[in-house]
């Protein structure tokens, strides 16, 4: 099945055999790459303070979405005629999350564009609200409407065909966004997938398990909701989640910069309740329902992990095995999966390279 939540909220219950061990909110934690054992605290309870000596930029540029929130993006132009890239990051990702792969797509003649959807990276992180719910829905409005600002303030991409490529949330809203670009959107890139924002679906659920997803959502997210939220953001805790699920198999790229990206927005104001908002929030439309209402000779380049935990490629209720399956490939639509062992979950930081020897020949061939 499709463990995200599951495994997530054990991860971080195991690390809470320990007390909290709580870092002052008004300390931001940043690293530098190959520092890690020094940026890290040497012992349980102690904070790091060793400065690092280099960082990626979390602030790029920004454009206001719903007359009032600040969107966080990057454009990186390389001046071609090729089609523009929209990258679209996961759960607790960022802009930065694709740090490997936007210099390969620019130097390749892309121009592409990176965005902090809201709630997440240097975008503003507003409560949920009567008018603001955090869904897939919403992660779909924000990077449809980037895509419209972009065309109207960069002449380079504008009239052209846009390819949207996301990794897990990131991966079913870049379907969505497809889908609502229609004739505009020439291609689609799934970093894996998720099969919804990063909840069950009840009726999806085996009668037994119901009643567990229920105390998640109404007493454990509710009741612990803090608790929950300081010892997940804990830098250890964080690095041994990252070493033992998401990038199980390949540790080399869970630096300290990678955790400085995940970690640096937490400390923003309003982090926390749009953690909470987003990790008990409804899970919006399946994949599959997605991809059966693409069209408009839409191509589909599956770059899926083998070794992925959360959003398993062969098992559980949205293998990405079968996303191909689902298709309308009487409207010309296309999907090709690419079949990368042992990678986990973030293929795209992980395993950049072997990534990228499928996804350039592909970006190639579209016509």
């Amino acid at each position: 099945m499709q463990t995200t939540p599951f495994l997530l909220l054990i991860s971080v219950l195991v690390c809470s055999v320990q007390p909290f061990r709580l870092i002052p909110s008004g300390k931001s934690f940043v690293a530098n790459r190959n520092s890690l054992s020094k940026s890290l605290p040497a012992q349980p309870g102690t904070i790091a303070t060793e400065e690092p000596q280099t960082r990626l930029p979390r602030d790029y540029r920004s454009f206001t979405f719903r007359n009032k929130y600040k969107i966080n993006y990057d454009v990186s132009c390389a001046g071609s005629d090729k089609p523009p890239i929209l990258l679209i990051h996961g759960f607790g990702g960022s802009i930065n999350h694709f740090r490997y792969n936007e210099p390969v797509l620019t130097d390749a003649g892309y121009n592409v564009v990176r965005v902090d959807l809201l709630g997440f990276g240097a975008s503003d992180k507003p409560p949920p609200s009567g008018d603001l719910e955090y869904n897939m829905e919403l992660f779909a409005e924000v990077s449809k409407e980037l895509i419209d600002h972009v065309e109207a303030e960069t002449e380079v991409v504008e009239g052209r065909k846009w390819i949207v490529g996301g990794n897990s949330i990131g991966g079913l809203t870049s379907l969505m966004v497809a889908r609502e670009l229609e004739e505009r959107c020439r291609g689609v890139v799934l970093f894996n997938a998720s099969g919804g924002m990063t909840s069950f679906r009840y009726e999806e659920l085996p009668l037994l398990a119901r009643p567990i997803l229920w105390l998640l959502q109404n007493v454990i997210l509710k009741q612990f909701g803090n608790g929950f939220w300081n010892n997940f953001k804990q830098p250890e805790n964080v690095e041994q989640i990252l070493k033992s699920q998401v990038y199980a198999n390949n540790n080399t790229n869970v630096d300290d910069e990678l955790l400085s990206i995940i970690l640096d927005p937490s400390y923003d104001e309003g982090a926390r309740e749009v953690f909470l908002a987003v990790f008990g929030g409804e899970p919006g439309p399946t994949p599959e329902e997605v991809l059966k209402d693409l069209g408009n000779n839409v191509k589909i380049l599956a770059l899926w992990g083998t070794g992925d935990l959360w959003t398993p490629l062969e098992k559980g209720l949205h293998p990405g095995s079968k996303f191909g399956e689902m298709i309308n490939q009487e409207k010309g639509v296309e999907y090709k999966l690419v079949r990368l062992p042992g990678a986990g979950h973030c293929p795209m930081d992980e395993v950049p390279d072997q990534c990228h020897e499928a996804l350039l020949p592909w970006l190639k061939d579209l016509k």
